[in-house]
Parts: C-alpha cells; structure tokens; sequence
C-alpha cells in the first residue's frame, strides 16, 4: 500500500476512534474570564503571572480549560534561555494539556464545547486555559486520568514519529534508546517491541534498567558504571545494532558509532550533552566513519514541524497507539504529581535532578 493509501487509511481510523471515544456532551460551559494564570520564564526561573491575558481561538483552533499539564526538557531549556520561543508562538511554557473544550472556533469540525480532550502545543500549556490548533487535539479515553493524558501527547508522538516515522523500524531489528527511562525512551522501548524488534537501552541506574526492562527492553548499559558500548555490544546479536535513538549527542557519539552496524540508522532528536562531539578528536574523523559504515544521520524535531506534519502524526498515533494505552495494553508511567502551577520550579528542579522514570505532571485541579 503506498503513503497516500496508508495517510487516508489513518485518517479514517483517526476519526472513527474519535467517534469511539467521545463522550455526552455536558451542558454548556461558562465563558472564561478576560486574564488567567500562567507560567512565564523571568530571570531563569518559573515565575507565574496572576493576570496574563486569556487567548481566544481562531477559526482552526480551539480553547481548553487546562486540567493537567506536563513537564519535558524543551521547557527546562526554555526557561533557562537555552532554546528560544518559535516566531509567533506564546512565551508561556509547556507543550501537552489535558483539559475540558470551552470554545471552538467557527471551522472546527470533529470537536465540541465539553469534550475532554489532550493536546500537543507549540507553547501555552502551563496555563488556565489553552488554545491551540485543533489538528492537534485528541479526545482523551475515558480510562485515562487527566494527569496521564497530560503527559501523553509529547513524549509518546515523538516516540511514534522516532520509530516508525524517521527510525522505520523493523521486525527483527535491534533498537538502542538512549535515556530510556525518560518518558520519549520508556514510550520508545514499548513501541519499538510492539514493532516486533529487540529494545537495548542506556539509563542512569539499576533501578532505570529494571523499569525498562519491564517495559520490554531486553537489557542495558548504566552510564555510570562506564564507558557502556562494551555492554551493550555484548547484548547485540553481533556485536552491532540497526538503530540508535538518540537525545543524548556529542558525549555518547563516540561509542554511538561504534555499536552501529553498517547500514545502520543514527536518529537523533536532542543533544542533552551539548553539540560538541567528545571526544574532540572525533571531529576529525567523524564524516569518514559516517561514510565507512554507510550510516544514515537522520535529525529530527517536532516542536517545529509544520501543522500538516503535526496533524498526520496526530492520526496516525491515534490510530496506531492511542488504543492501546487506553486498553492498558501499553503502559504510561508517571513519576511524580506537581500541584498548582506554583509548582512549577520545583517539578523542573526535579526533572534536571535526572531522578524520573517517566514523566513529571503539573495538575492544576
């Protein structure tokens, strides 16, 4: 079947999980008030503004009353003025919601006033309210908690984009995730079982691994015992895997390369050790090696992707995945519940102390 085939068979999916999943609409909602709370970086730290303005949908959009958000890297570096606000998108953080639909714009078809919904957002989801583009709203099954929808749409679409949209994993494959125990690697590691692959991963401590494994990695490496290749070559068949997804960057890519087999796939989706490659006569081999091996360097973001890209993504994992979490045939963990937005310096001080296997959840009820 080609792509455009595949597209519109995902897109009906899409929709008629929708039809699955929505439930009564309640009676009508109060408008929301003129300001709202939010959370704004000031000075590097989390700083809630008491009367920021509240937006209001355009005809695409819609506007959630934010039950749940959640805590991701991407906010962390904003905040600490290490990755700048897209043009045209609000300096409030966060990127996933929960919440209850309380204005539609006037083209929005497949939502109504009272649904339950969570969201991917380019920014605004440490708020009272969200608007965001309905493209890339979900309506949440009813056996999610607000906290786990929150926490959902980020870490798990670019976890259904890393393994079957860049990575093109396949059955018979052996994966490498690094920072598995972060809530892309523990959504990677199941997707990439489910895919019918072998999940190897890089965590921080015994009790990282053991999570993981219990997700379905069949083993890993502790960055801290070590140099990790060496483990993880030995748990490889051959000594070598297909492909690595990586957030981590220069300070893994040494031993990155190494455990590659030829032809291998090299995904990478963040760089928490910085850019630079370590060591730093790397770089001057770096391309060679490449080209020795026949690797592909596939970069990938999804902050900045279009919202065409967005919107079949969307589909494609309510299709593909969202069904299954809402089974609990896959699993979300959440690590660790941060009340009121208030909270929000110290569910970022939490996530930098490396201490989560999961995701980091602010609720706002």
């Amino acid at each position: 079947m080609d792509a455009g085939k595949l597209a519109a068979v995902a897109a009906v999916a899409s929709a008629l999980v929708c039809l699955v999943l929505r439930r009564r609409t309640p009676p009508p909602l109060p408008p929301p008030p003129e300001t709202m709370r939010a959370v704004v970086a000031r000075e590097g730290a989390c700083s809630v503004a008491s009367h920021w303005p509240t937006p209001s949908p355009g005809d695409l959009e819609v506007m959630i009353a934010v039950k749940a958000t959640a805590v991701n890297r991407l906010d962390c570096m904003q905040r600490a003025g290490k990755a700048p606000v897209p043009t045209g998108v609000t300096e409030v953080l966060g990127l996933e919601a929960s919440g209850v639909v309380v204005r539609c714009g006037a083209r929005v078809r497949n939502f109504r006033v009272g649904d339950e919904v969570m969201a991917l957002a380019p920014g605004g989801a440490y708020a009272e309210y969200l608007v965001v583009d309905a493209r890339t709203v979900m309506l949440k099954p009813a056996s999610l908690s607000w906290a786990e929808a929150a926490s959902i749409p980020e870490a798990w679409l670019t976890a259904y984009k890393l393994v079957h949209t860049v990575g093109k994993v396949q059955a018979g494959e052996t994966v490498l995730v690094h920072a598995a125990a972060s809530g892309v690697g523990m959504a990677a590691v199941q997707l990439v079982v489910a895919a019918g692959a072998t999940a190897l991963v890089t965590v921080g401590s015994a009790e990282k691994l053991a999570f993981c494994q219990r997700l379905g990695a069949a083993g890993g490496a502790i960055r801290h015992d070590g140099p990790w290749g060496e483990t993880i070559a030995a748990l490889a068949p051959g000594g070598k895997v297909d492909v690595v997804l990586d957030c981590v960057a220069g300070g893994y890519a040494s031993q990155t390369l190494s455990v590659l087999a030829t032809d291998g796939r090299w995904v990478l989706y963040s760089m928490l050790s910085g850019a630079a490659l370590a060591p730093e006569e790397l770089g001057k081999t770096f391309l060679a090696q490449l080209m020795k091996k026949r690797l592909s360097l596939l970069a990938t973001t999804l902050r900045t992707r279009p919202l065409p890209y967005k919107q079949r993504l969307v589909e494609q994992f309510v299709a593909g995945a969202l069904p299954r979490l809402a089974a609990r045939r896959m699993e979300h963990v959440i690590d660790r519940e941060f009340r009121g937005l208030e909270e929000a310096q110290a569910a970022h001080e939490y996530m930098q102390a490396d201490a989560n296997a999961g995701k980091i959840v602010i609720t706002l009820e």
